[in-house]
């Protein structure tokens, strides 16, 4: 019954919002309502961890990296980084080779095949 509650009165402040003057207010009040379905999935499915922190835990290393190094010196530079870093921690979530997931994309593009399904590899 609580939850119930407080998704209906999250559901009335949300309605309320998109009728705001400040226009990034209402679009952002827009957008959770479109969306207020999954904001309460992690209530239901217990398989849903209620917080971040083992993502938050993984990328730790990469950040202390970026930190140590200054970064990059480009925007391209930045997103091949995190780009890799988020195909390393998923390989080694799934058990995969990061190499070897790495070559077949790389070898898809070269050939100008379709990619490949990587959420099936």
């Amino acid at each position: 019954r609580k939850l119930k509650r407080a998704q209906k009165s999250f559901d009335h402040w949300l309605s309320k919002g998109t009728g705001v003057m400040v226009k990034r207010y209402r679009g952002r009040c827009k957008l959770l309502l479109k969306h207020r379905e999954s904001l309460w999935v992690f209530l239901k499915k217990t398989s849903i961890p209620l917080t971040n922190n083992e993502a938050e835990r993984c990328i730790r290393g990469f950040v202390i990296q970026r930190k140590i190094s200054f970064g990059t010196t480009s925007d391209a530079g930045d997103k091949f980084r995190s780009r890799i870093h988020t195909l390393i921690e998923t390989c080694k979530k799934r058990g995969l080779s990061a190499m070897s997931v790495l070559s077949e994309i790389i070898t898809s593009v070269v050939e100008k095949k379709p990619y490949p399904n990587v959420f099936n590899l």
